[in-house]
């Protein structure tokens, strides 16, 4: 491995989906650092049989705090001095067969880029059906960054949502923070999988950030209506099922 990529999460419950989220990104991540924000499931207990978990850093009882979390784990994997960084969250899944591809665009095509976006598929009740209407169709985030060892204080910014909310994975003062490569690798983000993680969502983000109306309240994640959506409602693609994960 030509470059030491960290993987960082920040999660909370996500024993449904952790062990086979860490195991997504072991071919490309050498190391594993977990904020935990107070789970009472398994969580914890699953991220410790990696070898490759490295730290994990256990916090409790703190108001919800985008920013602050995401700037600590960047502290955290800095120690582990990275060639790159990339966030996660513990319900998402790099897609099969991404290792050659990621590689040849950090060795390859791009080594001098600082920043990677990708598209993020959201699986919706079935294993390898993807919404694929609205926003759905095309998701995208950028995660992987690149450590310059000359800049320095690299940071995440706070937001104007409550609680942080909706903060930048990738340091928002980073060289070339506006000018990501628009990766080849795609990503399933499995937290709007099934009706009662979807309205677990949905009241979560209503209650934290009540009256959105840039979003219409976030009405897309339980329904096909709003500007959000798809003109026409709810539209899915069928994906190969070597291309996704069967979660039992």
């Amino acid at each position: 491995m030509k470059n030491k990529i960290v993987a960082v999460y920040r999660i909370k419950n996500e024993e449904r989906w952790i062990k086979r989220s860490i195991e997504s990104i072991l071919d490309v991540c050498s190391e594993v650092i977990i904020l935990d924000d107070g789970s009472t499931d398994k969580t914890i207990e699953i991220c410790s049989k990696f070898k490759e978990v490295v730290d994990i850093h256990e916090q409790k009882n703190l108001p919800f705090d985008e920013t602050r979390d995401r700037n600590l784990l960047l502290k955290l994997a800095l120690k582990r001095k990275p060639d790159l960084i990339l966030p996660m969250d513990g319900d998402e899944m790099m897609m099969p067969f991404s290792k050659e591809i990621l590689f040849e665009e950090i060795d390859i095509l791009y080594p001098d880029s600082p920043v990677f976006e990708f598209q993020f598929l959201s699986p919706w009740d079935k294993f390898n059906q993807i919404r694929y209407d609205g926003v759905y169709c095309n998701t995208r985030s950028k995660r992987l960054f690149r450590i310059d060892k000359n800049q320095k204080d690299l940071r995440m910014y706070e937001t104007s949502y409550p609680g942080n909310a909706h903060c930048s994975s990738v340091p928002n003062n980073i060289l070339g923070f506006n000018t990501p490569v628009r990766s080849n690798v795609k990503f399933l983000h499995f937290s709007k999988f099934d009706s009662t993680l979807r309205e677990e969502k949905y009241e979560f983000v209503n209650t934290l950030d009540p009256n959105n109306t840039a979003t219409q309240n976030y009405i897309h994640i339980i329904d096909s209506k709003g500007p959000l959506s798809g003109k026409d409602g709810f539209e899915f693609i069928t994906i190969p099922n070597e291309l996704t994960y069967n979660i039992l």
